[in-house]
């Protein structure tokens, strides 16, 4: 069984990465902008004027473009993680049916011959000592059986160790999400800042400044579902691969796979938050 070059965990640069700094230089510009788009009445509360304002618009871009370039890295990180998965998850049914087979055939196969058995005389032996005999056919029964032993227990420790692989990528995989996630929620935070600090600015040069909050808010980058969902996976089970105890018995399936959750996301509750949108696993 071979493992994938380089998954014992999320890269050694995964979690330290620096985040975009927002130096001086950047705050001024966002304090800069947000007089100017309070100055010209952006965002405008009027019927028909646009209701949010071009530079939370390109927050909103960047927020949105780090957002996939971070899926990106977390794909190309577990993709190969996920194939041995799956690979593992198709040999370890086969592999127990197999060992199921073997178990069969030991058990139509008694441990021990009974006397009847041990006194059982082939061609030649009419003249052989009874206790010649009994070791004779106890060696012979020693020999149809010891090979099948010996596969079944090849079959179990091959069996014990896939399920340890399966578990062990699982738990990688688990790791690699919670970092993805983690440092979305990083870049969500940074781009917050920037955000109130620009609408600070703006409210106090708006004319409606009061007002223009619901119109603000709507354009406010929300964190995608997949981060939510990784964050609300159960750290404590990664999985230990399909369990089928009797041939042709369905798989359960693995655990860690890329995420495609059903899980109800949460986000701020602003009234008409445009939300990111989940990136997939295929963008």
């Amino acid at each position: 069984m071979t493992r994938p070059e380089g998954v014992a965990g999320p890269s050694p640069g995964a979690a330290g990465s620096p985040m975009p700094p927002y130096g001086w230089i950047a705050r001024l510009g966002d304090w800069w902008q947000a007089r100017a788009d309070g100055r010209a009445g952006l965002p405008s509360l009027a019927p028909g004027r646009p209701s949010g304002t071009p530079t939370l618009e390109e927050y909103h871009q960047d927020f949105l473009a780090r957002v996939h370039r971070e899926r990106l890295r977390l794909d190309l990180e577990v993709s190969p993680m996920h194939q041995s998965r799956a690979a593992l998850a198709m040999r370890i049914p086969e592999t127990e049916q197999a060992l199921d087979r073997v178990r069969a055939r030991l058990d139509a196969i008694p441990v021990l011959l009974d006397d009847d058995q041990l006194a059982v005389r082939r061609g030649g032996e009419t003249d052989t000592p009874d206790d010649v005999v009994a070791a004779r056919r106890a060696r012979e029964h020693e020999a149809i059986r010891r090979p099948l032993v010996d596969e079944a227990a090849r079959l179990h420790a091959q069996l014990t160790q896939m399920r340890v692989e399966y578990a062990r990528l699982g738990s990688t995989i688990r790791a690699c999400e919670l970092v993805g996630a983690t440092r979305v929620r990083r870049l969500h935070a940074q781009i917050m800042r920037r955000v109130s600090a620009y609408e600070r600015h703006l409210v106090r040069r708006h004319p409606a400044g009061d007002r223009i909050g619901p119109a603000l808010s709507a354009q406010h980058p929300v964190v995608p579902g997949w981060v939510t969902a990784a964050e609300m996976g159960d750290p404590g089970d990664p999985g230990t691969g399909p369990t089928t105890t009797v041939p042709g018995a369905a798989s359960a399936p693995p655990a860690g796979a890329p995420h495609a959750s059903t899980t109800p996301t949460t986000g701020p509750t602003t009234p008409a938050v445009r939300d990111l949108g989940a990136p997939t696993p295929q963008e």
